[in-house]
């Protein structure tokens, strides 16, 4: 589903936005010049995989699966809901988030950084840096990386930030992200939450 067209930000919209940007993402988002073009929210759709960088100046919320893929920028000023994530490329909300099943893989060159809280069922990261400002709240949290940060706290029912072994990940997700030899399948995640189906094994 495609977003609306975006409009240029005038000087004051622009201004008003810099100062919003909090001192921590200045490495993920500089000032932006007046004329930036953005897409005015609250945008609702039911699905959204990017085809290029956009702004939305406001909500977004997507009821299905939400794709940022690599090399795109996703930046969203105000909340972002959504069903699912897949994100490898940089994604920047300067609300809250609150998604479902959330994965991110970039190969340690992007980043998905929240200003408010994050708020998700299971955040699988490897290799993408995730950081929120506010409070971290997750059925799972699992980091194969090392860079999940959360600077108000994490609240999880599965916590493991520093990275896991494998027979970890087994007791923890769903079997059949792995592959014959026993070892978690990236493009078995992506089909699993294109598919709409939950990464974490049954209870």
């Amino acid at each position: 589903m495609s977003l609306p067209s975006p409009r240029p930000l005038s000087a004051d919209e622009v201004a008003s936005l810099n100062a919003s940007i909090p001192l921590q993402f200045g490495d993920y988002l500089g000032p932006l010049p007046e004329g930036v073009p953005a897409v005015r929210g609250p945008v609702h759709l039911p699905d959204f995989e990017q085809d290029g960088s956009c702004l939305i100046l406001g909500d977004l919320q997507v009821e299905g699966l939400l794709v940022n893929p690599p090399h795109t920028s996703l930046i969203v000023t105000g909340s972002l809901r959504a069903g699912t994530v897949l994100t490898m490329g940089k994604l920047v909300v300067l609300g809250d988030m609150v998604v479902g099943d959330m994965y991110g893989n970039s190969f340690s060159n992007e980043v998905c950084v929240v200003k408010g809280s994050l708020s998700v069922r299971c955040l699988l990261e490897k290799g993408h840096s995730f950081e929120t400002l506010g409070r971290l709240s997750a059925e799972a949290a699992l980091s194969l990386s090392n860079v999940i940060s959360a600077h108000g706290g994490v609240e999880a029912g599965v916590a493991a930030l520093r990275g896991m072994n494998d027979d970890e990940r087994r007791r923890v997700l769903d079997a059949s992200l792995f592959d014959d030899e026993g070892n978690l399948s990236e493009p078995r995640i992506v089909a699993r939450l294109r598919a709409a189906l939950p990464l974490l094994r049954a209870a």
